[in-house]
């Protein structure tokens, strides 16, 4: 367990902007910085950063914290591991006896690492690897290639990594749990045999799970890893990590569906291509690629097949604010055929006569149906299920005049009935600041004791913690001073975590505006609010007194006492 004293000292010296800015383009405006969340789709930045107070918030859909959070949601890191790689970016040691035990996920990508290093000495050392590297030499893949995405073999004897992972000690559980062996009757054996191994690999580069791919017909042509604690198809894209660096000079990516279509790319200069991972694009893939690139170009195959899965991709595309274009190659060529016949540079020539993924949907769309009237009306009322998912207002426009064109549906039929299936949008996010209506004292004194956490001691002087109301506000309050009192820092973005999304955007918004940051406005909103908390705890306090009395009264009892009386607060009163 790493102390709270070391976290503080992490903390205090983190610049959240360092960490963000790896991940979403900013910019400064005034005090904070701004960039498209990369956590909601969205177009107009509502993404906030603010260094000063080592926080982030979206205004859109309600994500905020400090550093360690931020990392910990956007690389899937655990707590303990967000903390050590912000401690490591500015030089501070975290002693290994306050190293917890390794998880049970540091294992299982412990044994994947182990499994790949397996696979790639059978590739590069043994006689059965022999085969699989003239297929590489045949197909073009080059050893530059190779190494870079760490390419192996699982032998066909059956038991190979069997032995390997008791020579290395390895968990044979871990093995089970990750799909790399098979248990059966008291027998453990290798579930890859005879295949030429492609390591799957996360954000940061730690590999996640396989593909396997046989060369013959012995069984399917390509086998999986299943799902497991750090494995999940759904979200992984093979050679995103390989691409990074290609990424950082071009804001488009490729996506194709095959492992070997994205080596013949990389080796043909095309170093930002990526594919799916044997399913069909889903939209956490899709998220993915909209925080690594703001163009998408996809390949497909100019068959059927390659319309069908282009059509199915484009709403997996729209709900997450992408708009991507389409290579369909000619008949027979696949993404790997077709780069190696033409060269980089036609490649990049023909992939310039990209169409709008939108075109191929819509066609797709229409020529599912049966035609005539039923089938026009099937056609709208599918494409108005897709319109509704669309909030942009150009790109609706954009997709009805489409949809129109293709169906020939009026545009005002489409606009009604996509209008008619979208969640309402004159509806205000409940992430948003609110609208009208001042902030309450409470509010206040918090917003107050965030920006300057060195008005904690008077705060607690005056007591007026205290008589706050039960609310959010008071916890808040509280936590802020005992952190002052223990000497430990005071991290915004923790603490706004506590606020439901409405308090936390409108706290936000006043610490990222400055307002609160000169000492004369300061002292005046301070003074302003003890004295509105203490009127407001003086009103409540004689409003029980009012309500005793009416109970008396009806009961007969003497409701002017001077024991009563004397419980009575005038509102000029000082103390609440």
């Amino acid at each position: 367990m790493i102390p709270d004293d070391k976290i503080a000292e992490v903390l205090q010296v983190a610049k959240i902007s360092d960490f963000v800015s790896a991940h979403v383009e900013i910019k400064r405006r005034g005090r904070s910085m701004t960039g498209l969340c990369p956590f909601h789709a969205e177009k107009t930045p509502s993404f906030s950063i603010n260094d000063d107070k080592g926080f982030f918030h979206c205004f859109g859909c309600g994500e905020g914290g400090n550093t360690f959070k931020f990392l910990m949601k956007i690389e899937n890191l655990t707590f303990p591991e967000a903390v050590r790689k912000v401690a490591a970016r500015y030089g501070i040691e975290i002693e290994d006896r306050y190293a917890p035990a390794r998880s049970a996920r540091d294992k299982l990508f412990e044994v994947n690492a182990s499994a790949a290093h397996y696979f790639r000495r059978c590739l590069l050392e043994t006689a059965p690897g022999e085969r699989f590297r003239d297929y590489l030499v045949e197909r073009g893949i080059s050893e530059q290639v190779s190494e870079r995405f760490g390419l192996g073999v699982a032998p066909p004897s059956g038991d190979g990594l069997a032995r390997w992972f008791a020579r290395e000690r390895l968990d044979v559980g871990a093995g089970v749990k990750l799909g790399l062996l098979s248990k059966r009757g008291g027998r453990v054996f290798d579930r890859f045999r005879g295949r030429l191994m492609f390591p799957i690999k996360d954000t940061q580069g730690r590999i996640t799970g396989f593909g396997g791919r046989a060369l013959g017909d012995d069984g399917p042509k390509y086998l999986n890893s299943p799902e497991s604690e750090v494995y999940k198809k759904s979200r992984a894209l093979y050679g995103l990590f390989e691409s990074r660096e290609a990424l950082k000079s071009s804001d488009a990516i490729f996506l194709v569906e095959g492992y070997v279509d994205v080596l013949a790319l990389h080796d043909a200069g095309i170093g930002n291509a990526v594919a799916t991972c044997g399913t069909a694009l889903t939209s956490e893939q899709a998220m993915l690629l909209k925080r690594f690139a703001g163009q998408v170009v996809t390949l497909f195959d100019g068959d059927r097949a390659g319309s069908d899965a282009a059509a199915r991709s484009f709403p997996v595309f729209i709900g997450v604010g992408l708009w991507p274009t389409g290579v369909f190659l000619p008949e027979g060529e696949d993404p790997d055929s077709y780069v190696r016949k033409l060269g980089e540079a036609k490649f990049r020539e023909a992939v310039r006569q990209a169409v709008p993924l939108v075109d191929a949907y819509t066609r797709r769309v229409v020529e599912n149906t049966s035609g005539g009237t039923g089938g026009a009306a099937k056609a709208g009322a599918e494409l108005a299920g897709v319109l509704a998912r669309v909030s942009d207002p150009f790109e609706y426009d954009l997709l009805v005049k489409k949809a129109s064109l293709w169906t020939g549906l009026s545009e005002d039929m489409l606009r009604a009935h996509g209008r008619k299936d979208a969640p309402r949008r004159d509806r205000p996010s409940p992430a948003a600041p609110a609208r009208g209506g001042a902030a309450g004292p409470e509010e206040l004194l918090v917003s107050l004791m965030l920006s300057a956490s060195g008005l904690a001691p008077r705060v607690a002087d005056s007591g007026v913690v205290d008589h706050m109301e039960a609310h959010p506000w008071k916890s808040v309050a509280a936590a802020i001073l005992e952190r002052v009192e223990s000497k430990r820092s005071v991290d915004a973005g923790e603490l706004l975590e506590s606020l439901n999304d409405a308090d936390r955007a409108r706290v936000a918004a006043r610490l990222n505006d400055g307002v609160l940051d000169d000492p004369e406005t300061r002292e005046k909103i301070l003074a302003d609010c003890i004295k509105g908390i203490e009127r407001a705890a003086r009103r409540r306090h004689n409003l029980e007194i009012v309500t005793d009395m009416r109970q008396k009264e009806q009961l007969g009892h003497d409701v002017a006492s001077e024991k009563t009386l004397k419980r009575w607060k005038p509102s000029g009163a000082s103390n609440a």
